[in-house]
């Protein structure tokens, strides 16, 4: 498939290089520095101490016709880019965003494109503008956001490298709740707290913060299993003790977070239906001044 990957961070870079095995793949940059990068030095992927090089196409802009469009921006970035992808032919879009607060952005999106939502269950850092660590190795799994035939797209990415699988799910809708539960419980605090995902659970001050930003977004999500969830989230920080969350990195180098995708969205469901949430407020609003401070230092 001719796949245009939209943005050029952590998981862009890190779909380019996998994915780039089997398809056709440019990057679609803001920056023409990025661009060209990536077209002169291909992109440059670590994981489990081995590197690896791919080469993609790039350039700056959201331009061009694809069999496949993959939205990596960050939830604020987003309707910017939406705004560019108003102005394009009718195309297949992925949405791999955190948080849930992109499926309110997409249900008001007055709009011809096939639209799907993805869920990223790697971890990857990004170390320059064409090198990717990937931190954690796990699946990207996807759906269609209204009811569609998707079996073309889901054939063209069964055909996938061993460490990027992309699996179709109709049920993307409570992985994805599932993802946010995680989310809200480790980077909020890893954030406020400076410190790495493994020490939530290595610390039982933290750890009992987490639990209670865990209880408050069980409440506001409707989830049931509240044993299950919790254990996979205390296997989550275990698997990824050593790594600094996306947010956590967002604040040391002075970058606006996803704050509102993951906290400012379950603040407002549990707005809508009279829910207590002191532990999700107080992050919240502590994070904002984080952003504010821009942060840039971590020891």
């Amino acid at each position: 498939m001719n796949i245009g990957i939209i943005g050029g961070g952590a998981i862009g870079l890190l779909c380019a290089s996998y994915l780039s095995q089997h398809h056709d793949i440019t990057v679609l940059t803001r920056r023409k520095e990025q661009a060209e990068e990536i077209r002169t030095s291909g992109i440059k992927r670590t994981v489990k101490g081995e590197t690896f090089r791919a080469s993609a196409e790039a350039r700056a802009g959201i331009t061009g016709v694809f069999d496949l469009l993959i939205v990596t921006v960050k939830y604020h970035h987003l309707q910017e880019v939406l705004d560019e992808l108003s102005t394009l032919p009718r195309q297949r879009i992925l949405f791999l965003q955190n948080g849930m607060a992109h499926l309110l952005d997409l249900e008001n999106w007055d709009t011809s494109h096939s639209i799907y939502i993805g869920v990223v269950e790697h971890g990857a850092m990004k170390v320059s503008d064409h090198a990717v660590n990937h931190t954690g190795i796990g699946v990207i799994k996807w759906g269609a956001f209204h009811p569609e035939d998707t079996a073309d797209v889901r054939n063209a990415l069964y055909e996938t490298p061993a460490h990027f699988q992309m699996i179709y799910t109709d049920e993307w809708k409570r992985v994805l709740e599932e993802k946010l539960l995680v989310n809200v419980c480790i980077n909020p605090l890893t954030a406020l707290l400076h410190v790495k995902n493994g020490e939530l659970i290595a610390n039982p001050a933290y750890e009992y913060m987490m639990k209670c930003a865990f209880e408050e977004a069980l409440s506001i999500l409707g989830l049931a299993e509240e044993e299950r969830l919790w254990s996979h989230v205390v296997s989550i920080c275990k698997k990824t003790a050593a790594n600094q969350s996306s947010m956590l990195q967002d604040i040391v180098k002075g970058r606006e977070t996803e704050r509102k995708a993951i906290v400012g969205y379950l603040l407002k469901k549990a707005q809508a239906q009279e829910i207590m949430t002191p532990h999700l407020t107080f992050f919240n609003r502590s994070l904002e001044v984080l952003e504010k401070k821009q942060t840039k230092s971590f020891e």
